[in-house]
């Protein structure tokens, strides 16, 4: 029996997420757009949505994984991996059917340590960060092993936007002769330092073993950098430049300082009954908009949108008991015609209140261990 441990709803059932946060430092000539989450405005998904479709993931062997970490959807194929296995970053087409996997782990010359990141370029390139090995590996579309790049810093996730490479520093193990605490790095093609942002607070904690460092979404005009729990979204140019910073802002709700910096003093928190509101996945960028869940240590969740266009912030409590999915979004990639995808795994499928609605292939297929995307068209 497979089990599917996806960012997304499920992550916040099974209490996977475990987090922390630095104490950054803005600098002075960035931007800041404040929103508030109380003022935000209702979520609906039949005025966001003009069509929704299905694509049911390979069940043969080699398509197994034991939970996704990322999925990327691009090129007219999907791909995911597992962060803590071993079997590379799997490749479906666009109705499913798996491909290849790509990376193998070993000791080899032209294997990989681990996997800790992965990004695909417009030319169907796959990019590997090694973090073990402190290297990005690059294989062709059809999972030929090219070329290695060692990277000068212990980076959890990165990503090539035009000609800058961008690195998530990891608390631990830092190069001191380069960085100072940092959390994120600019980097020239060849691997030089351009700049650095951000900064860990003094003796943080960095125990939150799937966002560590960060995450990136890009799109053609810029890239988007989170790191949950923070409730600040970073958003940088091509050129590596920091064009804005948007800031979810929870008022007397806002995560203390404290959580921020270590996830699992929240505990305390939610023994005391408070209540208190956070980013809980990162962010993903989508055409104008971004999507996301908050949380609450009262065990609430919210999907929220916000549009870059007109700076406005929407959300969408869940009703838990109630609980439907082609009736929300949970973000888990974007395809550039506009679809936003969820991924619905037979565990969560178990807790939908309309099992009916679904076509019956759908059901048959979640009801047999299989997995399945959930498409969402936007509206323009």
């Amino acid at each position: 029996m497979r089990k599917l441990y996806i960012l997304s709803l499920l992550s916040f059932f099974s209490y996977v997420f475990i987090a922390c946060d630095s104490d950054e430092v803005i600098k002075e000539d960035s931007i800041i757009t404040l929103t508030s989450f109380a003022e935000a405005k209702p979520l609906n998904i039949s005025d966001l949505v003009s069509e929704q479709k299905y694509v049911l993931l390979s069940t043969q062997e080699d398509a197994m994984f034991k939970r996704v970490d990322k999925l990327i959807a691009k090129n007219d194929r999907f791909y995911l991996f597992d962060h803590l296995s071993e079997s590379g970053v799997l490749i479906f087409d666009q109705d499913g059917k798996f491909i290849r996997k790509v990376g193998e782990v070993g000791e080899g010359p032209q294997q990989i340590k681990g996997i800790s990141d992965f990004q695909i370029t417009e030319k169907g390139e796959i990019q590997i960060l090694d973090k073990i090995g402190k290297s990005i590996v690059i294989y062709s579309a059809e999972g030929l092993w090219k070329e290695k790049i060692a990277i000068p810093i212990n980076s959890g996730g990165f990503a090539q936007f035009g000609e800058k490479w961008f690195l998530a520093i990891n608390f631990d193990n830092q190069n001191e002769s380069l960085v100072q605490n940092h959390v994120l790095g600019v980097f020239e093609s060849n691997m030089d330092l351009d700049s650095l942002f951000f900064r860990y607070a003094k003796g943080a904690s960095n125990s939150n073993v799937y966002y560590h460092a960060g995450v990136f979404s890009t799109d053609e005009e810029s890239l988007i950098y989170h790191r949950p729990p923070n409730d600040t979204i970073s958003i940088f140019s091509k050129l590596g430049e920091l064009k804005n910073r948007l800031v979810i802002d929870f008022g007397d709700k806002q995560l203390p300082r404290e959580v921020v910096q270590d996830f699992q003093a929240i505990e305390q928190y939610k023994t005391q009954g408070a209540s208190f509101q956070y980013l809980q996945t990162p962010t993903l960028k989508a055409g104008n908009r971004l999507f996301g869940l908050i949380s609450s240590t009262k065990n609430e969740i919210w999907t929220y949108m916000y549009s870059l266009d007109s700076e406005e912030l929407y959300a969408d409590k869940i009703n838990l008991s109630q609980l439907h999915f082609k009736d929300i979004i949970i973000p888990s990639a974007f395809r550039n015609d506009n679809v936003v995808i969820s991924l619905i795994d037979p565990f969560s499928f178990g807790m939908d209140a309309k099992p009916e609605s679904y076509p019956q292939e759908v059901r048959n297929h979640l009801e047999n261990e299989g997995y399945v995307l959930l498409l969402h068209y936007l509206k323009p």
